[in-house]
């Protein structure tokens, strides 16, 4: 186990300029209107129940593709008409992209003009006159009086602005994001775009392209943009201990003057001080969520550190499994029942894994070091997921891969981004890695990169709620009718901690849940297989004390 606490907790950070290639733009207030009118659309269509059936040939199925896009179209349109904001939906729709250009197709340029007879130029309007027909609008170029491929720029703007907010916001879009992406997928296939007319998709948004195009990049650069992005949390991340509420605001006072300051530079004819600073405040976002979501990993690592030690254990706490099997195979014969966001499965309950208290820490720490390093890159495995499941030379295949049809698309960009973090993981640990080194993507365990990028999202959705119970205990034993049910019923508060600790790295990583259990999603598949049985656990009624009511969050 040499080498193990020595090595590097916080993992490899990218520098700005290369984090800020893959950070989405924050989105603004007029392209949330249009986020509002895709989500409602998205709600209520049935896209993917209409498309992904095994009784439709070839032919049909093409027609019920088209059929759908074009559908959930014009219900886009639609929406956007009715919203009343069509004008200021149609100025916020001469979209830049990436490099700079504007892309608008020909229909859009006489939005708002009406074609006027000679006669009709010579006669003067009344102001009441001019005021209905703007009220009106122009039949001729309203949108809602188009052809779908007329308005192609703003459903490319739409469907960008979704995909766009399900990176910065992964909370957000759980029951419509995958119709989102499967909509979009079916719409890149050469045979159906050709029918279509027009493209759906348009590049994301994102902050390092944005600024290059601008002649900003300078801004990246910049030794200050350090402090305008710094995350500020209430507790040094160093000591542990709780930061004073004036040492916050004054670090707040101190980060938004650096902000200020920057923009003040660096704002130019080619862009505007108000992207400037949305640039400035997607950094922050994005250096919060990570931050955020690493703070949960590392915490349980600490933990595991701290409460346990390879070589020995205390009685009763030991961490050694003994499953009923222990040959793997580096490809499943099942699927593990997860979907989107459901991962447990009753088909192969119990633990699978045979190992010593000391393989055991080993076969934890290493899993916890891969996720440490797969949370800090989760904004660039978003950007490749994107381009795995939208490349026009990747397709997919519907198969039933034993819970019911699934697309089944490889996934080249995802696999080479795991594939470096696994290798430099291994690297790290200093010693064998325990377990199977198999990344499944593009099989029957996970069928494509949105399978993929849902079951690592899900990580700090569980691991924070433990965090949390752990960070409780000591205010929660300052009630005595409490502190007297945990001393009767575990002890002492440390055995509290110690039984929900030794229970999860035992039971969290015992391979249950899946038919191999070692392999890399297998790991993260018995985790979330563990939290679907903890309401049947002895400390059960000890969490729930402390405020806890599920791991898994609303879908709304």
């Amino acid at each position: 186990m040499v080498g193990i606490r020595s090595s590097k907790r916080n993992g490899n950070k990218l520098s700005l300029p290369d984090f800020a290639k893959y950070i989405p733009l924050r989105l603004s207030a007029e392209e949330r209107a249009l986020l509002t009118v895709m989500e409602q659309t998205l709600n209520v269509s049935e896209y993917t129940d209409n498309v992904d059936v095994t009784s439709a040939r070839r032919g049909i199925k093409t027609r019920r593709i088209l059929d759908g896009i074009l559908e959930v179209c014009h219900m886009a349109t639609g929406l956007a008409v009715s919203s009343g904001k069509e004008r200021g939906l149609f100025n916020m729709c001469v979209v830049e992209d990436n490099n700079g250009g504007s892309k608008l197709p020909l229909a859009a340029l006489s939005f708002g003009r009406k074609k006027k007879s000679k006669k009709a130029k010579k006669k003067k309007k009344t102001r009441r006159e001019k005021e209905a027909e703007d009220d009106a609008g122009n039949n001729d170029s309203s949108w809602a009086a188009r052809e779908p491929r007329d308005n192609a720029v703003l459903f490319q703007t739409m469907f960008e602005i979704c995909r766009r907010n399900k990176v910065l916001n992964p909370s957000s879009m759980r029951t419509t994001y995958g119709k989102l992406m499967y909509l979009m997928q079916d719409s890149q296939n050469p045979t159906v775009a050709k029918s279509l007319g027009f493209s759906l998709h348009k590049d994301l948004v994102l902050v390092g392209p944005y600024l290059d195009a601008r002649g900003c990049s300078e801004l990246l650069r910049d030794d200050r943009l350090e402090g305008a992005t710094q995350y500020i949390s209430s507790r040094n991340h160093k000591t542990g201990k709780q930061i004073s509420r004036e040492e916050i605001e004054e670090m707040v006072e101190e980060k938004r003057a650096l902000a200020d300051a920057l923009v003040e530079e660096y704002k130019s004819d080619k862009i505007t001080a108000e992207n400037v600073r949305r640039c400035i405040e997607s950094i922050t976002d994005a250096i919060s969520y990570v931050e955020s979501n690493v703070a949960p990993v590392q915490a349980m690592l600490k933990h595991l550190e701290d409460y346990f030690t390879p070589d020995e254990f205390e009685t009763g706490f030991s961490l050694e499994l003994n499953g009923r099997r222990s040959n793997f195979s580096s490809y499943s014969s099942g699927y593990s029942r997860y979907g989107l966001s459901a991962y447990s499965s009753s088909q192969s309950e119990g633990p699978k894994l045979s190992h010593n208290h000391q393989t055991q820490y080993t076969f934890v720490w290493q899993s916890l070091q891969l996720w440490c390093k797969v949370m800090r890159n989760m904004h660039r495995l978003w950007v490749c997921a994107d381009d795995d499941l939208l490349s026009t030379s990747n397709a997919y295949h519907l198969h039933n891969t034993g819970q019911g049809l699934n697309r089944v698309q490889s996934c080249p960009k995802v696999r080479k981004v795991m594939s470096t973090l696994l290798h430099m993981t291994q690297q790290e640990a200093g010693q064998a890695w325990v377990g199977l080194s198999v990344i499944h993507l593009g099989d029957r365990d996970v069928p494509n990169a949105l399978i993929f990028i849902d079951k690592y999202t899900q990580i700090p959705r569980f691991l924070n709620p433990l965090v949390s119970f752990f960070q409780s205990v000591p205010e929660l034993c300052q009630d005595e009718r409490i502190d007297a049910y945990i001393k009767k019923q575990f002890g002492s508060h440390r055995k509290l901690m110690m039984t929900v600790l030794c229970d999860y790295f035992k039971h969290g990583f015992d391979g249950s849940g899946d038919d191999g259990g070692s392999c890399i999603d297998g790991r993260l598949t018995s985790s979330w297989n563990w939290t679907s049985r903890v309401a049947k656990k002895p400390y059960y009624h000890a969490l729930m004390l402390s405020g806890f009511q599920g791991f898994d969050g609303n879908f709304k």
